[in-house]
């Protein structure tokens, strides 16, 4: 490549691309860009937004030059020499690297993009490349960035952040390290790092390529990525799940426990509805203890007020679950947490205050729902219509709820 370069490389390459028949590699070398650029500029992946110069208004090139380079592919475009001394521009001083303020929340998504595809960077040539900061890129590893849940992988030369020339330099030079720490691998050349612009950017269907280094470890990233995202979609579903802690004797309690308890009305209804339920009197073809029949899932104390209060009043059951309504039906709505303050706040608010109608002070209601919370302190799971009665029952609510 030449030395001297355009004034803006980047706009003098749309201009040539949209208005001349040059290849791509005569338009790269006199712009000093990576051929795979000006292909990204063609497909209108890269440089969007960006208006073409001229570069024969501004005497830069000739039309003359431009039809001798598109006659022969091998011709190398010469710039005009110039009218007027234009300074040269000073190298790039060290420093970090600036970013324009509208490409600025897309540096995120970069540095995705970078920790997918290459991971053998460092955070300091990621630094280098996307103009981000140290802890910002451990953020977005440990998965604690802000933004975490929205960031998408996006290639930084595709959002105009680096250029393809900076990230293939910073690349080799991490495919160099890793050869010389790791040693060569089988099949492999000393030294090989990138494959030859050539071959990246020839037709397909001229057999396998090599693999270049830390491929595999880019691979195992991946997967690694993709399990990861399935068990957090899999984790975020739901679903209504039984303690197991408690033990169970068989089969049916278990089931007997996970099913909501039955609608009023219920055992009203005639045998002949339901031909293959045993009898209520029988188990297995034994007879069964009237006495015990009651203390099941199905009898008159569904959600176990009887260790907690007797006798127990079936009609103000029917209204706390009337007003709990379908929440009951729900793991979490069925359970009240003694540990969440938000929990007891709904409590005190939409039970005690509105459905009983109490008028004392907050002090006192948050009294008794701690109370509540010592007396059920030994059930690992705090049914709400439990909760809800010794409340009721505490503040002589009880007949209010039956009628």
């Amino acid at each position: 490549m030449s030395d001297r370069k355009p004034l803006m490389p980047k706009a003098t390459a749309v201009w040539l691309v949209d208005n001349t028949a040059l290849s791509f590699e005569q338009i790269a070398e006199l712009c000093g860009l990576h051929v795979l650029e000006v292909k990204g500029i063609a497909d209108d992946d890269v440089a969007q937004g960006i208006k073409g110069m001229d570069p024969i208004a501004s005497g830069q090139l000739s039309r003359e030059e431009i039809a001798r380079a598109e006659a022969d592919p091998s011709h190398a475009l010469r710039l005009a020499e110039p009218k007027v001394n234009v300074p040269q521009v000073q190298p790039r001083k060290k420093g970090p690297r600036y970013t324009p303020v509208s490409r600025r929340h897309d540096r995120p998504n970069a540095v995705v993009w970078l920790m997918k595809n290459h991971p053998e960077l460092k955070d300091s040539q990621i630094m280098r490349l996307v103009g981000t900061t140290k802890p910002t890129i451990q953020q977005i590893r440990e998965r604690s960035h802000w933004n975490s849940a929205n960031l998408v992988a996006q290639d930084p030369v595709t959002l105009g952040l680096c250029s393809q020339t900076d990230l293939d330099a910073e690349v080799k030079r991490s495919a160099k390290r890793v050869v010389a720490k790791e040693g060569p691998g089988e099949g492999e050349e000393q030294g090989g790092t990138l494959l030859p612009v050539d071959d990246t950017t020839s037709a397909p269907g001229l057999g396998p390529q090599p693999e270049l280094p830390g491929a595999a470890a880019r691979r195992e990233s991946e997967e690694a990525a993709q399990m990861f995202a399935r068990l957090q979609k899999l984790s975020s579903s739901k679903q209504p799940t039984v303690d197991d802690d408690e033990p169970y004797a068989d089969a049916e309690t278990v089931f007997a426990r996970r099913v909501p308890p039955v609608a009023p009305g219920y055992d009203d209804q005639p045998d002949a509805a339901f031909p293959d339920m045993p009898d209520p009197g029988e188990a297995d073809g034994e007879p069964v203890d009237p006495a015990s029949a009651d203390d099941s899932p199905g009898g008159d104390d569904p959600y176990g007020i009887a260790p907690y209060s007797q006798p127990v009043n079936a009609e103000a059951v029917a209204g706390i679950v009337a007003f709990c309504g379908i929440a009951l039906r729900s793991a979490d709505g069925s359970l009240v947490a003694c540990s969440s303050a938000d929990e007891l706040e709904r409590v005190r608010e939409s039970f005690l205050k509105r459905k009983l109608a109490l008028t004392e002070d907050d002090e006192t209601l948050d009294g008794a729902i701690a109370d509540v919370c010592a007396q059920m302190k030994d059930a690992p799971r705090k049914h709400r219509v439990v909760f809800y009665y010794l409340l009721a029952e505490r503040f002589g609510k009880l007949a209010d709820l039956a009628s």
